[in-house]
């Protein structure tokens, strides 16, 4: 490769190059990444490995490398086709029940909620920004994403709830007052999300709600949903 003028991060420098390479959204072995970076093969690995831990490249099923769910994390102008897809999702969720709608990822040990959709104008909903960070160990969003994973002696009861039952309910752990209902998200290339509900205590019908975000959440699994590419 070419040396870059003025004074430069080697480590963040071939990491942006990798990124660089998978920006097309053409899934690629380490190997091809290598030789398209001009890096070598153990110093792609390491970089790869440190993409994955932060969310901002997956491993396909085929073993191959392109852009994860980080990035929309970072960015919330990120376009795609996506990305509409599951502002509808949402939208007829949270009509539905008449209730906030947001789909959630987890980044760093926290829960940051991707997208956000209110119902109708017409019904009084919780206004929920998008980008909000909660603990992964709190609220019924990483409740329900770490039900995604294999049980542990730690974990709380409501986590096994989840994994029974299909979603999870919390009031008041992140917003005072506000009922949180949540259900997993198993996309296709490995990672976990969760769709979700906040409201008022008393505003829906709480076993209408709890159907609803199951079958929301059984919806953008199915990779026609055209949302697992997220």
């Amino acid at each position: 490769m070419e040396t870059k003028p003025g004074v430069r991060a080697q480590t963040l420098d071939r990491a942006l190059d990798v990124l660089d390479v998978l920006a097309d959204g053409q899934p690629r072995t380490s190997h091809q990444i290598a030789d398209a970076a001009g890096l070598h093969r153990s110093i792609v690995y390491r970089i790869q490995r440190t993409l994955e831990e932060s969310q901002l490249a997956r491993r396909t099923a085929e073993g191959r490398y392109t852009l994860g769910l980080g990035l929309r994390v970072l960015s919330p102008t990120v376009p795609g086709d996506a990305q509409a897809r599951l502002r509808e999702v949402l939208g007829e969720l949270a009509d539905t029940v008449g209730a906030t709608a947001f789909f959630a990822v987890s980044r760093g040990g926290q829960v940051v909620s991707v997208v956000t959709v209110e119902p109708d104008r017409r019904r009084a909903a919780v206004a929920y920004q998008p980008w909000t960070r909660a603990p992964l160990d709190r609220g019924a969003c990483g409740l329900a994403i770490q039900s995604t994973g294999p049980a542990h002696p730690d974990e709380r009861p409501e986590v096994s709830w989840a994994r029974q039952t299909g979603y999870v309910r919390t009031v008041g752990e992140i917003h005072a007052g506000l009922t949180e209902m949540a259900a997993p998200v198993r996309l296709a290339h490995g990672a976990a999300g969760s769709v979700a509900l906040v409201f008022v205590p008393g505003d829906v019908d709480e076993d209408r709600a709890a159907e609803a975000v199951r079958r929301t959440a059984i919806r953008l699994t199915q990779p026609e949903s055209g949302v697992w590419e997220l």
